[in-house]
């Protein structure tokens, strides 16, 4: 696995999301109080583009159905939910490391 360079720290804002790509694959780029994180772009239970979700300290939301995930890790920090029915989380979501260079932002995929 190797470093690839997605944006600059210029392109994100703190409390933002942004879609990415690296090696090929989909993903976001999220700041969160200057730590910047990367995961997989889409929900890993229903496919909703979790770039339009909203970040809850260090974790993304699904605003389809609520689901929670930690950016750092991955796990799901609250099962999803859809109208009045609870789910059971099957999986939780992938995340890439990530690392500042200068002003250039890495991703290793």
């Amino acid at each position: 696995m190797d470093y690839v360079r997605v944006a600059s720290v210029k392109d994100i804002s703190p409390g933002q999301i942004v879609p990415i790509e690296a090696g090929g694959q989909k993903l976001l780029l999220a700041q969160v109080d200057g730590q910047y994180y990367a995961a997989q772009r889409k929900c890993p239970h229903l496919g909703f583009n979790l770039c339009r979700g909203k970040l809850e300290g260090g974790s993304v939301v699904c605003v389809l159905h609520k689901a929670k995930f930690d950016l750092a890790t991955g796990k799901i920090d609250r099962d999803p939910k859809l109208l009045f029915i609870n789910m059971k989380a099957k999986t939780d979501l992938a995340v890439y490391p990530v690392k500042v260079e200068d002003e250039d932002i890495l991703v290793r995929v």
